[in-house]
This record gives C-alpha cells, structure tokens and sequence, in this order.
C-alpha cells in the first residue's frame, strides 16, 4: 500500500500518485549513492527538488519494525522540515512524502523538497553554523546532529539541510548537547556559541558524548 501526502501550496504540481511515480522514474542528476539511500537533482518546469529514497528503510528489518511508532525516514525528515520552515527557520520548502506499508510497517519512504543553492559547509563556517544553532534553540528546537555537512552556505547565508533527527526541546543540556556535537567536529566552535568551556552543563553534555563514542565502539567490537 503506498501513500502519499503532498504538503501546501504544492497540490496542483503534484495531483496524483500516477503523476507523482512518473516524474520520480525521470531524475536530472544523481547527486549521492551510498549505503543509506539516494538522493536525486529533479526538475518540473522552472523549479528543481531534491528527492530522497531511503535505502536503508528498504533493507533493514529493524528500521522497519521501528515504523510502527514513529514513521519512516522520509516522513519524520519532511515532517520536521515543515515545522521548522512554518517557524521561520532556514530550511528547504518540504514537497511530499511518498511511503510503502506492509503489515502497518514501512517499507519504502521518498522524500522531496524544494533545491536549495549551496555548497556543504567546512570548519571555516563554524561561527555562522552555531549562529544558526543558536537561532534553532531560541525557536524551541534542538538539531540532534550538527556537523558541518548537514548545513549549506550560499551567498554569506546559512541553511539547515538534514533535519531528521531535530527535536522541539528548550531543555538546556540539549542546546549543550548539540554545542558539544558541533565542537567535536568544529573544535572552539562552542565560543562561537557563547558558552564557556567552564559550564557545567555543557562539560557533562561533553562527557556523555564521550560515553557514547566508547559505546558505539564496544558494539562494534562485539559484532566483529
């Protein structure tokens, strides 16, 4: 069973899960292959989206199982990206979700939204990126994965590009956890912030981040 749900302002480009199917079979360009999914270049007229299949939705069965409560991966990115954009936050216009279910599970998730021009951010743009951090924490909402590369620049200006796992939280220690995210990969990048290296609440969102890398690499090991 495939579903689709077409956000505002974006019905009369996309009337119909026949209509919807075709244009995907007729990608401009593939920007990224890897283990996780593709993302795709598309065009309909004058506009260009970014389509995004997540392979990963297809062939793991835990993913899958997951989606009983909390969707597919297409969904929850489009969902989030759509609240973030209504608060007036820098991300893409969201355009539809296309999913497949199986036994109320999902089994295929498509994303689309609206191209955004930009060059994938480096450690050079780490005081424009905890600007924009800190605007998404006074908004109510925390990132969750703030490196350099889930953000775009373009002419001086900054957007948010892969906004999957965002939360609307204003708990404290999870603005400190995404300060320490973006520090680990952009080191100093917490003075662009604002916050001092002294501040308790950050030095524990640090450690249980540390925590959590010895974890992942525990797990890792015992699968090997």
């Amino acid at each position: 069973e495939w579903r689709l749900e077409v956000f505002p302002g974006w019905e009369r480009q996309f009337p119909s899960m026949a209509d919807v199917c075709a244009w995907l079979r007729q990608p401009d360009a593939l920007i990224q292959r890897n283990s996780r999914g593709l993302v795709l270049l598309m065009r309909r007229g004058e506009d260009r989206f970014i389509a995004k299949r997540a392979l990963r939705q297809e062939r793991r069965r835990w993913t899958q199982l997951t989606s009983l409560y909390r969707r597919g991966e297409g969904c929850r990115t489009l969902r989030n990206m759509a609240r973030l954009h209504q608060a007036g936050l820098p991300v893409p216009e969201p355009v539809f979700i296309l999913e497949k279910f199986r036994f109320g599970m999902t089994v295929a998730s498509w994303g689309v939204y609206r191209y955004v021009e930009g060059a994938t951010c480096a450690r050079e743009q780490a005081a424009q990126i905890a600007a924009t951090l800190k605007q998404m924490h006074a908004a109510g909402w925390v990132h969750r994965d703030p490196h350099v590369w889930n953000f775009l620049i373009h002419q001086g200006k900054i957007s948010i590009l892969d906004c999957a796992q965002a939360r609307p939280s204003r708990s404290r220690y999870a603005q400190m956890y995404d300060v320490a995210l973006l520090n680990k990969c952009c080191p100093g990048s917490f003075a662009f912030y604002g916050v001092a290296e002294s501040d308790q609440v950050y030095r524990l969102a640090q450690a249980q981040n540390r925590l959590l890398v010895v974890w992942r690499s525990v797990k890792r090991r015992m699968r090997g």
